[in-house]
């Protein structure tokens, strides 16, 4: 089942105060730390887009991309509002999963801040906390788009199984975040937090079936 844009986000805010409490974090961020609500993503564009930029969900988005290995431009994005995780446009070939990866999150309209976590090497959990703490301008809400990108719309069940996914106290519920198919909706709760713990071996699935698909 795939997670919605609210679901995800506010699974990430429990999540980390959750992982704070038991890590190293806790001292290292514990300075920053506050109880403030993290601001509408509408403010994000209030001061204008620069030129070749437009105003989407999470702030000022390339509006007009190139393609890697091609001499051709195309709009972007192309997922707006509920179809956002309906539909999956594959890109140009590439031999690249990095490639493949960046690009789904170009067509989703990501800004500059976020594209730069749109590789297997930079999506990393530390990075979901320091977007949580503001110490990253990539906003927390584009997560749910970076995870559905990682993924690359696809069902990781089987391999997140075997990869000891489901090892957590949160046992099966935890494959949700392996499915990334488009259309795939699940609200989250409190008994997902332990998943996250896990976050790596979830993304070696995603990483390993886009090398072998490549392969093909």
């Amino acid at each position: 089942m795939k997670l919605s844009i609210i679901g995800q986000a506010h699974f990430v805010f429990t999540f980390i105060c959750h992982y704070l409490l038991f890590t190293s974090y806790f001292h290292q961020f514990l300075p920053n730390i506050t109880l403030r609500h993290i601001k509408s993503l509408a403010s994000l564009c209030i001061s204008g887009c620069g030129i070749g930029y437009s105003c989407g969900a999470y702030g000022c988005y390339r509006s007009r991309a190139r393609v890697h290995g091609a001499n051709t431009v195309r709009d972007g994005p192309i997922l707006r509002g509920a179809d956002r995780f309906s539909q999956f446009r594959r890109p140009t070939q590439t031999s690249d999963p990095n490639v493949l990866f960046m690009d789904c999150c170009e067509q989703r309209g990501l800004p500059d801040a976020c594209l730069r976590h749109c590789t297997y090497n930079t999506f990393r959990k530390e990075s979901l906390i320091r977007m949580y703490f503001k110490q990253d301008a990539c906003p927390i809400q584009a997560t749910a788009e970076i995870q559905f990108c990682a993924a690359q719309g696809r069902d990781h069940r089987a391999c997140c199984e075997r990869n000891g996914v489901t090892t957590t106290l949160a046992g099966a519920k935890c494959l949700t975040f392996c499915d990334q198919r488009p259309g795939n909706v699940t609200m989250l709760d409190m008994s997902y937090v332990p998943c996250y713990e896990r976050f790596e071996n979830m993304k070696a699935c995603f990483w390993h079936d886009t090398v072998n698909r490549l392969k093909k």
